[in-house]
């Protein structure tokens, strides 16, 4: 644990089911599965994608939104890691968590790779169905590749 302290064996699954938690995040956008995107959330959960340049809404209104938003990409692979959490009540939890994200795009006839670098700041909450986001804010840090990230990055605000 963070402060030093040794976590009880149910502790340790709330640790295990949260990275669970995240890990299905990235698999859900990857595979554009956007009904088990959507359910990784609370209905009234806030999620903010403003700093890629996105939008910020409640669960429903991002998961309508990602279709578009993700068309442009041919594939994508997210990778998590560094993930710190930190509990705040027996049923919540906050923490932040290292993405990196690769993806593959088509501009002007040519193949490009669009690689994201950001931080997600979490809220976690334990429902009857397990641990499920209560916000996610992502903190975009880099857009990098091709002709077509430098224009994503500066719609982004990032150039």
């Amino acid at each position: 644990m963070i402060d030093g302290s040794i976590p009880t064996p149910e502790r340790v699954a709330d640790i295990l089911a949260i990275r669970d938690l995240v890990t299905a995040y990235a698999h859900s956008v990857d595979d554009r599965d956007w009904v088990r995107w959507e359910a990784l959330f609370l209905p009234d959960a806030a999620v903010d994608y403003t700093s890629a340049g996105g939008i910020a809404g409640s669960p429903s209104e991002v998961a309508a939104w990602m279709p578009d938003a993700m068309a442009a990409f041919t594939w994508c692979m997210h990778s998590t890691s560094t993930h710190e959490i930190r509990f705040t009540g027996d049923d919540e939890a906050a923490g932040r968590v290292h993405v990196f994200n690769r993806n593959g795009a088509q501009w002007d006839g040519q193949a490009e790779l669009v690689d994201v670098s950001a931080v997600y700041v979490d809220r976690y909450r334990r429902t009857r169905d397990g641990w499920r986001f209560a916000e996610r804010i992502e903190h975009t840090k880099a857009i990098t590749g091709g002709r077509f990230a430098e224009l994503v990055a500066e719609a982004a605000g990032l150039r």
